[in-house]
């Protein structure tokens, strides 16, 4: 996977705005920032997270059935979607369209870029250096810290070249 510096730019400039910097990132602190309302939903367990902007209203809601981690990586990953001007995109679109290349590789390149967004809010890479080096380097232990998944802190953790 390509990393997207603009998406983790992004993230790192909300982090700072925000005032944020240690582990577990405050997506309550992120979202009051940002103007959104996070609202717990019981979507279907196929639908993790959407964030909706109606007038001045600002809303993401989070499936709340699912596990908190998960809970946290899709909220963020909507935000991911919000701040990279991903509004117009309408994902129940992917399903009832005529499976066109274009399409679904726009699609693909914006699930990535809020993925991309996601991971580095939640586990930013001038945060998670520095811990990683100074703890024992337990990906389970990181990723209670960070209160995200081992598979995400894995992820994070080989995109940071810190595992190989």
């Amino acid at each position: 996977m390509i990393r997207s510096h603009l998406a983790r730019q992004k993230a790192v400039d909300i982090l700072r705005i925000s005032n944020i910097n240690t582990a577990p990132i405050s997506l309550d602190l992120v979202c009051e920032k940002l103007g959104f309302k996070i609202i717990p939903y019981e979507f279907p367990d196929s639908m993790s997270a959407l964030f909706i902007i109606e007038g001045n209203i600002k809303a993401i809601g989070v499936n709340k059935n699912h596990p908190r981690v998960r809970q946290r990586f899709s909220l963020a990953h909507e935000l991911g979607h919000f701040v990279s001007g991903h509004e117009d995109f309408n994902h129940e679109e992917v399903a009832h369209i005529d499976r066109e290349k274009k399409y679904l590789n726009r699609f693909h390149r914006m699930e990535e870029e809020a993925d991309e967004f996601a991971a580095e809010l939640l586990m930013p890479e001038f945060i998670l250096k520095n811990d990683y080096h100074t703890s024992s380097g337990e990906i389970e232990d990181l990723a209670k810290k960070y209160e995200v998944s081992q598979q995400a802190m894995t992820i994070q953790l080989i995109n940071l070249k810190l595992l190989g």
